[in-house]
C-alpha cells in the first residue's frame, strides 16, 4: 500500500506541477493572508522546515526571516519547479527535495518549526504525518498547520464531494472542531487556533510539540 500511494500522489501532482501556481492565483489573497500569520513565528534563530512544500510558494515567503528553510515534496516535478523559482533568487538558505512526509528523512529533533501548509486533509493518514513530523521537532518545538475543514457543513460537503471529481479528493473531511480534537489527540497542544473564512473554511492552526 505504501509505494502505491506514493506512486499516486507522485504521479498526480507531477501532472499539477507546472500549472499549480496559476491554480493558487485563484486564491493568492487567502495564500497572502497564511504567509503573514506563519511569519509571526519566525525569526532568525529557527530553522524551519515546510512538508509538502509544493512549488515553493511559502517557503520563498518565509526564506529572509529565517535561519534555514527546507522545503519537501513527495512530487519530483514539484521539487523541481521550486527550484527553478529558487534559481532565479538571490536565496541562500533555502534546500528543496523529494521527501515523504510519513517517513521524513531528518535528524531528529532538527526544527523549530514545521509547517504544513493545506496538506493533512488530503492525506489517507495524516497520523503518519504528525508523527513523522514529531520526531524532527525539537522540544518545545511548533508545527504550523492551516488545514481546509471540508466537513463543515452541507454545503462544505458538497463542494469537497464536486473538488473530488476533478482530483482533488479530501481523504478527511473534519469539522472546526474535529480537526482541533485531531491535533490535541497526536501529542501536540494548541495555541493559536483562528478561523480564514471561505466556501470551505480554513483552521490556522498553531501547536505546540508535548
Amino acid at each position: 500500500m505504501s509505494k502505491d500511494r506514493q506512486n499516486k500522489e507522485k504521479n498526480f501532482w507531477d501532472n499539477y506541477a507546472k500549472k499549480y501556481d496559476s491554480l493558487i492565483q485563484k486564491i493568492k489573497p487567502t495564500y497572502n493572508l497564511l504567509i503573514g500569520y506563519i511569519l509571526e513565528y519566525i525569526d532568525s534563530s529557527k530553522d524551519v522546515l515546510e512538508i509538502a512544500s509544493g512549488t515553493g510558494i511559502i517557503t520563498l515567503e518565509i526564506a529572509e526571516k529565517a535561519n534555514k528553510v527546507y522545503g519537501c515534496d513527495i512530487s519530483p516535478e514539484m521539487v523541481n519547479v521550486a527550484n527553478e523559482k529558487l534559481n532565479k533568487t538571490k536565496i541562500k538558505n533555502i534546500k528543496f527535495e523529494v521527501q515523504d512526509a510519513y517517513e521524513l528523512d531528518y535528524m531528529e529533533e532538527s526544527f523549530d518549526i514545521v509547517i504544513a501548509s493545506n496538506v493533512l486533509h488530503i492525506m489517507i493518514n495524516p497520523e503518519r504525518a504528525l508523527s513523522s513530523v514529531y520526531k524532527v521537532l525539537k522540544p518545545n518545538g511548533i508545527l504550523i498547520a492551516p488545514t481546509y475543514c471540508h466537513g463543515e457543513n452541507l454545503i462544505t460537503r458538497f463542494i469537497s464531494s464536486l473538488m473530488s471529481i476533478v482530483g482533488f479528493k479530501a481523504y478527511q473531511k473534519w469539522s472546526i472542531s474535529e480537526f482541533e480534537n485531531f491535533t490535541e489527540s497526536n501529542k501536540y497542544k494548541i495555541i493559536e487556533f483562528k478561523i480564514i473564512k471561505g466556501k470551505i473554511p480554513l483552521a490556522f492552526v498553531v501547536t505546540k510539540k508535548i
